[in-house]
């Protein structure tokens, strides 16, 4: 008895499925570690002991924790949005000092310009809004305010901050768990 076979190989095809596998792949591990790193921040009112991960008030840091897959190169990123959750939050994964807040450009505003208002006050900083200035007292106001928002900033000193990692740990406590994603992927 003879049995023949024919066999085709394609490698063209087996590249793009190991790709479409691998961008699959990647897109797990990334959800895997930024749920982690969800999971280890807290809402807390109080801030955390330096070396753990840091709390968070509002839980805009949870929400501002994204992940996105590459598919021109092989790439996961995962961490905080800049446009969501600042700058701050890289100060607290490395530890560091937070620069000065650039001066404000000074003006003298008129009625009808827009300037601006304090919305509200928390703390010692304070929240401004711009808005169409109606009166000569709003106008003056508005000067005001950017001088005295310009001498809070000359005064006010650098803020320390000491290392509260959060990605790194959810990347070490997921990396015995990375290739089991990429097991039996392609197909």
């Amino acid at each position: 008895m003879r049995i023949t076979t024919r066999v085709r190989f394609t490698p063209e095809q087996l590249k793009r499925k190991a790709q479409q596998a691998s961008f699959r792949s990647l897109g797990h591990a990334g959800g895997a570690i930024r749920l982690t790193a969800k999971r280890s921040i807290r809402r807390r009112k109080k801030p955390s002991s330096p070396g753990s991960p840091p709390h968070t008030q509002t839980g805009r840091l949870k929400r501002s924790i994204r992940y996105e897959v590459d598919r021109s190169q092989p790439d996961v990123v995962v961490g905080p949005v800049n446009e969501i959750a600042g700058r701050l939050w890289n100060l607290h994964e490395f530890g560091g000092i937070a620069k000065r807040r650039r001066k404000l450009k000074r003006h003298r505003f008129r009625v009808g310009e827009h300037g601006p208002i304090r919305v509200k006050t928390l703390g010692n900083a304070a929240k401004f809004a711009r808005i169409r200035l109606l009166t000569a007292a709003q106008a003056s106001r508005a000067t005001r305010l950017i001088e005295e928002e310009n001498q809070r900033r000359s005064v006010a000193r650098p803020r320390r901050y000491p290392k509260r990692p959060f990605m790194r740990p959810a990347l070490d406590a997921n990396r015995s768990r990375l290739p089991k994603f990429w097991r039996d992927s392609v197909k």
